[in-house]
């Protein structure tokens, strides 16, 4: 289990006992997007990355209903 944290706006956001894979998972996800875990953010960041993972769901939503259609 780990711990994340993330400063957005000068407010610290701490999330604890995470499983592994989903804890590397998150940081990789929101590295990509532009955040970083060592220094403020800015909350445009962090609802692009938000926006991102939101289309990703979305669209593994859309190809479970065609491949369960078929």
């Amino acid at each position: 289990m780990r711990d994340l944290a993330l400063t957005v706006n000068g407010i610290r956001f701490k999330v604890k006992n995470l499983d592994n894979d989903f804890a590397a998972y998150l940081e990789k996800t929101l590295e990509e997007s532009g955040l970083h875990f060592n220094r403020d953010n800015p909350a445009d960041k962090l609802f692009n990355a938000f926006l991102q993972l939101a289309a990703r769901s979305y669209d593994y939503e859309k190809e479970i209903e065609q491949i369960i259609e078929e």
